[in-house]
This record gives C-alpha cells, structure tokens and sequence, in this order.
C-alpha cells in the first residue's frame, strides 16, 4: 500500500487510490465488482487514505482544496460575477 498521491489530493484521486487498492488486494477489477461491494469498499477505505494523505474526516472539498468543515470563505476567488468598485 506505498502508492502515495501528490500533495492537493483531489477527491478524484482519492477514489483511484482505494481502486488501485481494491484491485491489488482483492485479484478482481472494480469494473467486474458489483455496486454493493464498490459502496463497501469505498466506505471501508475511504476514511483510512484520507488520513493517510492528511485529510480531516469532516473537511470539505470546495474552490479546489480541502477546507474545513463549517469554514466561510470571506473572500471567495472563485465568484467573479460581481465586481467590487472602488
């Protein structure tokens, strides 16, 4: 289970990493398992490679990072639908 992923893991690559492990220690592909055990899996694994890679159980993807849960972003970079005038 040395496979790490670069630091600013996304959610996507979270997913890939516990079906890289499926598949390592199972012998089977994720394509041939079925959704109940995809579900299991993800929810066994889950929580264990978040915190492997320094994830916060409860943090929040949001504007391309993990935040906080429950964290307000004052000054959101992401929303240029209104500018501010000066």
């Amino acid at each position: 289970m040395s496979a790490r992923i670069a630091v600013g893991t996304t959610p996507a690559q979270l997913k890939t990493l516990a079906i890289r492990r499926y598949e390592a220690t199972t012998g089977t592909r994720w394509r041939e398992a079925t959704d109940a055990a995809k579900r299991k899996w993800l929810a066994k694994t889950g929580p264990v490679i978040r915190a492997e890679e320094g994830i916060a159980a409860d943090a929040v993807w949001r504007d391309g990072a993990w935040q906080p849960a429950g964290q307000t972003d004052l000054f959101s970079l992401t929303n240029t639908d209104t500018e501010v005038s000066t």
